[in-house]
């Protein structure tokens, strides 16, 4: 039997080693609060993602570097409030790579508040030619400014129940890019020509917006006085001439292409009685035909009412086995239908690889195209097939040098831009802009990638026998733990 001097020394013993285990449990709840109110002070974050996708990448901590010594200043305005953006757990890798970039000098992050903030939205988009939703961006860095759409940041792929499976954030890439352009005053123009009857750069003012909205700029090129297609050509745009090019226009434009330039025609019909040669001549580089035509269709179902002229059309799929670009795919899910104004015909070859063509628009085998124009003494009417309205080509051998052609230039007008009926072929040429120069400058930086994982329960059964095993047995294990210690201390 332990005496009453044991028993009262253990007893001291005992609360004398609670008391300091007490004393200890305190002080270090009190370290925790300190250190977690000077971190959040300090607003110091460690990034344990396994592909870092809350950091940004040694490319632009390098280039931002550069940026702060140079004393260079771009700001960054996020249509988004902070205070949304922070609490929006799918928004966090985006959030956090904007908490990044404001990090530097030479990056200033402004927060606006598109329902509110009206003020800050005039002085950014003064002429309306952007069109602003939540989370887009506009970067400004003196007279230079870009527009980037929030959601180009990620793509996210989903499964057969509609769960997330994975995401690719390429938010740094894009980001990083648009500061480098607005820096640098990188504005891809798009060049309408002018000197052959073209209509003029003011019949496309609706037009340019779409352009600005997409970080192009417009302007007009005289060939016959300019050297050469300037270097910061995205593409040039031929619309509705009414005569060919000369032979020195010519070679100015084969150059440029040979050097991996783009070009587009838009060759409304034409009722002249000539030929163009020299336009021609560029397009069979191509493999591209242009008729001299213009169609119409034979079956009212298949044209505006009194207008046999403007008809409906179909987006072309490209093959499975194709190389070429798939730029009507996307259009097709939208259930709209597609019309195309007055317009001529095309016809491709190929040439067994040479160009990889891929047809855009064409009509119902109902369609015919009459002649209209052109030095034929014995003209032909197309007619019993259907007819291609507009394509896209490749040259495989000029740099990878694109081609676009549509029928008809008047669609993209300030009269038709703006119409339901040509909605279809203006998001088209859009989609082929992009195709031929993209406005984005690639930096090279990967995109990160997440993955999610689901556990499918089979029943409401099943998910109650999960939480008896990962709760209640634990908490029934934790009471007898407490029980077996309070038994022992006062034994």
């Amino acid at each position: 039997m332990m005496n009453q001097r044991e028993q009262k020394f253990r007893n001291w013993k005992n609360t004398k080693f609670a008391s300091m285990a007490w004393i200890l449990c305190v002080l270090i709840l009190v370290i925790a609060i300190l250190l977690n109110m000077i971190l959040s002070r300090l607003d110091l974050n460690w990034d344990i993602s396994p592909n870092q996708q809350y950091s940004l990448s040694n490319t632009t901590e390098d280039y931002l570097k550069q940026l702060d010594a140079d004393n260079v200043t771009v700001d960054l305005y996020v249509l988004a409030t902070e205070e949304d953006m922070e609490s929006d757990l799918e928004a966090l890798v985006i959030y956090r790579a904007f908490k990044s970039y404001d990090a530097h000098e030479s990056v200033q992050v402004h927060w606006v508040d598109p329902d509110r903030d009206t003020e800050t939205l005039e002085m950014l988009n003064p002429d309306n030619a952007y069109t602003l939703n939540t989370g887009d961006m506009i970067f400004v860095c003196g007279e230079y400014q870009r527009r980037l759409p929030g959601t180009e940041m990620s793509t996210t792929t989903y499964d057969d129940n509609g769960y997330v499976v994975s995401e690719e954030f390429h938010g740094e890439n894009l980001i990083t890019g648009a500061i480098k352009s607005v820096v640098e005053g990188f504005m891809p123009t798009v060049y309408f020509l002018t000197g052959h009857g073209e209509k003029s750069l003011e019949k496309y003012s609706r037009f340019q917006i779409n352009l600005k909205n997409n970080n192009y700029a417009a302007k007009e090129l005289d060939l016959s006085e300019a050297a050469a297609v300037p270097d910061d050509a995205a593409f040039l745009l031929i619309a509705a001439p009414t005569s060919d090019i000369t032979t020195a226009e010519m070679e100015k434009i084969n150059t440029y292409l040979e050097n991996g330039g783009n070009i587009t025609l838009m060759m409304s019909p034409n009722e002249g009685a000539f030929a163009y040669t020299n336009l021609e001549s560029i397009m069979e580089d191509y493999g591209l035909y242009m008729d001299y035509d213009r169609v119409y269709e034979t079956n009212s179902a298949y044209h505006l009412s009194g207008d046999n002229t403007t008809v409906q059309c179909e987006l072309q799929e490209v093959d499975d086995d194709s190389e070429a670009a798939d730029l009507t795919s996307a259009l097709m899910d939208q259930g709209l239908y597609t019309f195309m104004p007055a317009s001529r015909s095309f016809r491709y070859d190929s040439q067994g690889g040479l160009y990889t063509i891929a047809p855009l628009i064409t009509t119902y085998d109902s369609a015919v195209g009459e002649p209209y124009g052109g030095i034929s003494d014995d003209p032909e009417t197309l007619e019993g097939s259907s007819l291609m309205l507009a394509a896209s080509s490749e040259n495989n051998e000029r740099n990878g040098s694109k081609m676009v052609v549509f029928g008809n230039a008047e669609f993209i007008d300030d009269e038709h831009v703006s119409s339901d009926t040509v909605i279809i072929p203006v998001y088209l040429f859009l989609s082929a802009i992009s195709w031929m120069y993209g406005s984005d400058l690639d930096m090279g930086i990967a995109s990160k990638s997440t993955s999610n994982d689901y556990i499918a329960l089979q029943d409401a059964t099943f998910a109650q026998s999960l939480m008896v095993v990962y709760t209640i047995i634990p908490i029934a294990i934790m009471a007898v733990g407490i029980g077996i210690w309070v038994k022992r201390r006062n034994s």
